[in-house]
């Protein structure tokens, strides 16, 4: 059982973070505009809040939700990298996309396998709850797709990171 103390700083702040940067992904995946990308990072926490609560009988998501500090950001830069908007964002989803599985390395690690294996369906139910979160490639709410090809393909990429099929 995985208990905060179990991790060291950096690496809780990891685990925090993960989640919330699935759902930045995602909005990178396919940027469709300030408001989607308010709304898809929202359901994106929604769904980490609600792992949290039904997985509270794990010790290592009874800790997650617990803390209520507020870990240190990574620096946008070394996210971002340097070149075009469209290198920034590929740097961005390539990042996000270490990151995880960082994560799930360390909670396979230092975890029980029911932690690893709820931190890995976590990860992947904040990608789809993002992705469906707006349409895009509509206009004022017409048209569009729920979910577009390169969110499609984000979460599919996540998958691939946390190691599901």
């Amino acid at each position: 059982m995985a208990k905060q103390e179990t991790f060291s700083v950096d690496e809780w702040a990891l685990l925090r973070l993960a989640p919330l940067l699935v759902a930045g992904g995602m909005g990178a995946a396919d940027p469709s505009g300030v408001f989607a990308s308010i709304k898809e990072a929202a359901s994106g926490a929604m769904g980490m809040a609600e792992a949290f609560r039904a997985n509270s009988s794990l010790e290592l998501f009874a800790a997650l939700g617990a803390d209520r500090s507020m870990p240190d950001m990574p620096d946008t830069k070394q996210l971002l990298g340097e070149g075009s908007r469209e290198q920034q964002i590929q740097n961005f989803k390539a990042a996000v996309l270490e990151r995880i599985k960082a994560a799930v390395s360390l909670v396979s690690v230092k975890g029980t396998p029911a932690e690893a294996d709820a931190y890995k369906k976590m990860l992947v139910d904040v990608a789809e709850r993002a992705a469906n979160a707006s349409k895009e490639g509509g206009f004022l709410g017409f048209g569009g797709v729920r979910v577009s090809d390169k969110e499609h393909a984000f979460i599919a990429e996540v998958k691939q990171a946390v190691g599901i099929a």
